[in-house]
């Protein structure tokens, strides 16, 4: 195990520690907490990036429906859908903070330096 470790030899005689990249989970009693924090991170943000999305695409649909009651009701429905869509995703957001923050410690939240 030795031999894979990140250490550089010093030239004063001790070996020096290379750390991760910033942010990255390197093990330890806080790497659950961690990946589940990235990773919660990258789905809402990952969420809120497609309702968006979805949201400018039914607005799209909306105004070249050319007037048709049929695909003024579909471009609506598409706006309605994102809109629900990012509702739910900022209140997950807060059911999750609250979560996190019970199960892994009071000061702990999401969007926040791991």
């Amino acid at each position: 195990m030795k031999l894979i470790a990140l250490t550089i030899p010093d030239t004063g005689g001790g070996p020096v520690d290379i750390s991760g990249v910033g942010g990255m989970p390197t093990g330890g009693v806080d790497a659950l907490p961690n990946i589940i924090h990235v990773g919660l991170d990258l789905l809402i943000v990952a969420a809120i990036i497609l309702s968006l999305i979805y949201l400018v695409w039914g607005g799209f649909n909306w105004l070249m429906s050319e007037g048709e009651k049929q695909r003024i009701n579909q471009a609506r429905q598409k706006v309605v859908y994102a809109i629900l869509g990012l509702i739910v995703v900022f209140l997950s957001f807060f059911i999750i903070n609250l979560i996190f923050g019970f199960f892994f410690g009071a000061n702990t939240t999401l969007f926040s330096a791991p």
